[in-house]
């Protein structure tokens, strides 16, 4: 109820202060002016209208792509272009006074004048749509490969890992987009693949056909994966039971040892799911106990907090994702603030912790400032 709340006073808050600023102190026609006041209330409330209508109507095909496609491209256009009014009118409004002191007379340049905001709205109102449309084609591309390079006295030949996170499968997931990223990862030829969550972020049901392609991933150590919040929230059950029947396999507290490579892959549930469920409890001990004390261990999790409960005698690196390293500029802020780690490489209680910011995107299709990424990890022997 508090999150709702909360919502709704910062959805009134952002689309009356953007609204405000966009028309009200300017002699466009009303009907422009009730058009523009309608699409930002409709962005800013489009996470609300897309959730009624998935949970209330059946919805399918089209319909459900351009309503979820649509309503969230609006959000994210309201909030970049929030953002970029607040931007403005901050420096507008500091530049302006600090002309005033050395008594300036730039009668143009004051915020307040309706001719110089006209024309500020107009460019900012392009460079919130161009801003969009960029962050779109960025979170639709095939992510670039990020190569991560470590070192373990543990090994006697070069290990490569493929890490996937957070591709956020659903039913307005285009398959082509997911085949080329299979290709893409098979082309690298890794000895593991690993999968850290928000993998499926719909019922396996709906999603059925993604699973085959997903079985196409060739890793000669095999396939990893590990539950996300998402994979909770739409049923783990029937997930589980759909990647049973491909290659991959999954980690609930247990692990896999790759004796050719000296290799362990230990595997723990989300912690939110841990949280609302005690069958998701998460146990290191459990995914660690299959190793040898001469593997190099490697933990999947998806949420990356689980790297405090682990300490070098556990695991010699953590893989998560979860938090797509902010996904959409300056919501990163808010991000780091509510993840304590959130991408990249860390030091750990003597473990290493790798997050990735994940291949997909969450709500709005967008990414800006934190680009996807398919993560290339290589573990190179080293010389005692």
């Amino acid at each position: 109820m508090f999150f709702l709340v909360a919502s709704l006073i910062l959805t009134i808050a952002c689309s009356t202060i953007t609204i405000r600023t966009l028309v009200a102190y300017t002699e466009m026609k009303f009907i422009y002016k009730l058009a523009i006041s309608i699409l930002v209330i409709l962005g800013w409330l489009s996470p609300v209208i897309v959730g009624f209508c998935r949970k209330q109507f059946a919805l399918q095909g089209l319909v459900y792509d351009a309503l979820t496609y649509g309503g969230y491209f609006l959000f994210g256009w309201a909030f970049i272009t929030f953002m970029l009014l607040f931007a403005r009118d901050f420096l507008w409004y500091a530049g302006f006074g600090i002309s005033k002191l050395f008594h300036a007379d730039w009668g143009w340049f004051n915020p307040q004048n309706p001719l110089s905001l006209k024309y500020a709205n107009i460019v900012t109102a392009i460079l919130s749509l161009s801003v969009a449309l960029y962050a779109v084609y960025q979170a639709n591309k095939v992510p670039d490969v990020k190569e991560i390079n470590l070192s373990s006295a543990k090994l006697k030949q070069e290990l490569t890992i493929v890490q996937l996170s957070d591709v956020h499968i659903s039913r307005a997931s285009s398959k082509h987009h997911i085949q080329k990223l299979v290709d893409e990862v098979n082309a690298l030829r890794p000895d593991v693949i690993v999968l850290t969550g928000d993998i499926i972020d719909d019922k396996a049901l709906a999603v059925k056909e993604y699973f085959p392609i997903l079985d196409q991933l060739e890793a000669k150590g095999g396939v990893y994966f590990v539950i996300g919040n998402h994979e909770y929230y739409n049923g783990p059950g029937q997930i589980l039971r759909a990647l049973h029947q491909t290659k991959i396999k999954p980690l609930m507290n247990e692990g896999y040892k790759i004796a050719d490579k000296n290799l362990y892959i230990g595997g723990v549930p989300d912690k939110s799911a841990a949280a609302m469920n005690p069958y998701f409890a998460i146990k290191i001990e459990e995914a660690a106990k299959g190793a040898d004390e001469q593997n190099y261990r490697v933990l999947l999790s998806h949420n990356p907090s689980v790297a405090d409960m682990v300490t070098a005698k556990d695991f010699d690196l953590v893989l998560s994702g979860h938090t797509h390293g902010g996904q959409i500029f300056p919501f990163s802020f808010l991000a780091k603030n509510a993840n304590k780690y959130l991408a990249g490489l860390y030091d750990i209680n003597g473990a290493k912790l790798y997050v990735s910011r994940g291949v997909g995107y969450w709500g709005p299709p967008m990414r800006l400032g934190a680009p996807a990424e398919i993560t290339l990890i290589k573990i190179t022997p080293q010389k005692i």
